[in-house]
């Protein structure tokens, strides 16, 4: 029976297979947002940016550990518990703490307290490694870190400027990762604050190179750089004799990265816009990457690259993602009250770091007098300015240690990494750093005894911890110095016997030939010579022990 109305139709029922069916792909993003291996997910980022940071932290611990108590302890070349002791009594512990950051303010600091601080900080490095991605992780390693360099200040050994730049990275690494969501996506702020590091190490790095030397305006410094530069390696040996025109050619390239392609990291990621951004990123990390090959620069450049790879999204990665990649939570599982806190937190740590990089700003644009480069505007490190190479030096001077028993026979002391011996090795250790051996370059600034007076005050204990035939510090030389004439002079079986004198000399080296021609010699002879060189000044005459210049030495550059 026809129940309807006449003129009124109805419109027909859709059924299950006259409907379009419905894209997986469009079904799973609208559920879950945006999967990783996409250009607007980073998950694989994060995981490999806090990876590459878990491996430089544990080299950085492995090198405390290993050298700090030579350095630093109590029966190292410059102790340093006499003066944080001293501080502890003049500042209550949480005043110190805001003033120079440190756990050694409410513990005992003594030489095992310094060891259990690089022991954990290896732990929780290998931990961080693994891919435990937690932020409370992120922020001991930040912590202990930050108390290492705390403690050794007042001494030369941790004045450099990757000390800062570790801890920055390490600071914004503490809100890359999750306190609690391991493999929860990284935000957007810390991302893009990431990308701000990157960007004024590079321009911070070019600006204090156009301003600090005419040699990188007249294209000059790469002519010098390689044969100069602290504890050159073999390949410094390939890059020093290539032609002049094209080592020009790569001061040009250095400006232009540091100059200019920096701008890249910057640009957002609409659109095809990311492709520049990635370009970008990818210009500085292959950049940093040539000039740790050049060189020993410790783990400088293996950390410049780590911001960079920021600019870089999962699409970039999708080859790693079935290895690195957890399943992304869906948006809907995380409580409205994380997403607020995490939003809250963002917007605090993004307003802070854009207030502390106002005298960053002006220190790079030179509003209130020349650049500083390599240095810190607060006391927790936050923001800083960094640079290198300012000034590249046109000869190489080395401060060559001597000892003798009878002062008519002289033996030269090896150190793990620095020139000595002219037919020794160079050594490759980086991103490993022999802290005394960077050190002792410093010396080859002329005038040297200007920087023997100044910055590196410490070679006076260093030479009469040399005549005590002191083990600790003995442990800082090549391990093969410990078993040569110096302190052998009859050989292994006539028993040790500690040198009675001690000098230094400065003695000007120069590379002797190319490596391709090196090679050829090892290949012929099984040695060749690496090195050429001339007497230059004498820096320290010989000295005895308990000898009156060396006691008043002594006593005047000791710390409090």
């Amino acid at each position: 029976m026809e129940l309807r109305h006449r003129g009124q139709t109805t419109a027909p029922r859709p059924t299950a297979a006259t409907e379009p069916p419905a894209d997986p792909e469009e079904v799973k993003k609208k559920l879950h947002g945006p999967q990783p291996g996409s250009a607007q997910t980073f998950c694989v980022t994060k995981s490999i940016i806090l990876r590459l940071l878990g491996l430089i932290y544990a080299i950085a611990f492995k090198v405390a550990y290993d050298q700090n108590p030579s350095l630093i302890g109590s029966q190292g070349l410059t102790p340093v518990v006499g003066r944080v002791e001293q501080l502890k009594q003049q500042m209550a512990p949480m005043d110190g703490f805001l003033a120079a950051p440190s756990i050694f303010w409410f513990l005992p600091l003594t030489d095992e307290a310094m060891q259990l601080v690089a022991g954990a900080g290896m732990a929780l490095s290998l931990a961080l490694i693994c891919g435990l991605f937690s932020s409370f992780i992120c922020a001991l390693l930040w912590l202990l870190y930050f108390s290492i360099v705390t403690s050794a200040d007042g001494t030369a050994w941790y004045s450099y400027g990757w000390e800062s730049q570790l801890l920055e990275t390490g600071f914004l690494a503490i809100f890359l990762s999750s306190p609690f969501h391991l493999s929860s996506p990284p935000s957007l702020p810390v991302l893009w604050l990431f990308r701000w590091l990157c960007f004024r190490i590079s321009t911070g790095a070019g600006l204090i190179k156009v301003r600090g030397s005419s040699c990188w305006t007249d294209r000059t410094c790469l002519w010098y750089h390689f044969e100069t530069q602290p504890n050159p390696s073999p390949l410094s040996f390939l890059w020093h004799f290539l032609p002049r025109n094209m080592l020009s050619r790569g001061v040009d390239l250095d400006i232009f990265v540091q100059l200019y392609a920096v701008w890249l990291v910057l640009i957002p990621g609409f659109g095809l816009l990311k492709y520049l951004r990635r370009i970008g990123g990818l210009i500085q990390a292959l950049f940093m990457l040539n000039i740790a090959i050049s060189g020993n620069l410790s783990f400088l450049n293996h950390l410049t690259i780590i911001p960079a790879l920021a600019c870089l999204d999962d699409a970039c990665w999708s080859f790693q993602r079935p290895k690195v990649v957890k399943e992304t939570p869906r948006s809907g599982t995380c409580p409205l009250i994380f997403k607020g806190t995490r939003w809250l937190v963002d917007l605090t740590l993004f307003s802070t770091i854009a207030y502390l990089s106002l005298p960053v700003a002006k220190n790079l644009l030179q509003i209130e007098g020349r650049q500083m480069m390599n240095a810190s505007f607060g006391a927790f490190r936050l923001v800083n300015t960094y640079g290198a190479f300012g000034n590249v030096g046109k000869e190489r001077y080395e401060a060559i240690v001597s000892v003798s028993h009878d002062k008519r026979q002289w033996h030269e002391l090896e150190f793990p990494c620095k020139p000595g011996r002219l037919d020794r090795r160079p050594c490759m250790c980086a991103p490993y750093h022999y802290r005394l051996d960077w050190n002792i370059w410093f010396l080859g600034f002329k005038p040297h005894q200007a920087y023997l007076q100044q910055r590196e005050t410490w070679m006076w204990s260093f030479l009469a911890k040399i005549l005590e035939g002191d083990d600790v510090v003995l442990k800082l030389l090549a391990p093969e110095t410990a078993e040569s004439k110096a302190f052998y002079p009859h050989g292994l079986s006539g028993g040790r016997k500690v040198p009675r004198y001690i000098k230094v000399d400065m003695w000007r080296y120069r590379m002797k030939a190319p490596l391709w021609e090196i090679v050829k010699d090892l290949y012929r002879n099984g040695t060749a010579i690496w090195w050429e060189r001339s007497k230059g000044e004498p820096l320290i005459p010989a000295l005895e022990r308990n000898y009156t210049v060396l006691v008043q030495m002594l006593r005047h550059t000791a710390m409090p």
